[in-house]
């Protein structure tokens, strides 16, 4: 490849907006989940995958469950999502995410979170 391309394709990297928002890990079973604000959704999923990939518990809160009902038990579904503002900082942005993470938990009981 050209160095040039290359240089226009880092570029391209480097400028685009990762999609971010808020999204709810849960067990299908039971219905309990984790919700949590994050600046790139794509990743969140990613790791879940390789999570379940390598029966590797997404967080410690759920590891009791994640080995008792196993890693295909478990689903991700976003909330909401969001992407920086033009004139947002990253640091505001993880704040606004913050900010959603907890409007989104006062919709669930306690029992229904981890």
């Amino acid at each position: 490849m050209e160095k040039q391309r290359k240089k226009e394709i880092i570029t391209e990297y480097k400028q685009k907006k990762s999609t971010g928002g808020v999204y709810r890990i849960y067990n299908k079973e039971t219905g309990k989940g984790f919700i949590k604000g994050d600046e790139n959704l794509e990743a969140v999923e990613n790791r879940l995958l390789f999570s379940q990939k390598i029966n590797s518990a997404f967080t410690i809160v759920m590891a009791r469950e994640w080995a008792e009902y196993g890693p295909d038990c478990f689903a991700m579904e976003i909330l909401e999502e969001t992407k920086i503002g033009d004139e947002e900082s990253p640091r505001a942005f993880k704040d606004r995410l913050k900010k959603l993470e907890e409007k989104w938990k006062e919709r669930y009981t306690p029992e229904q979170l981890y």
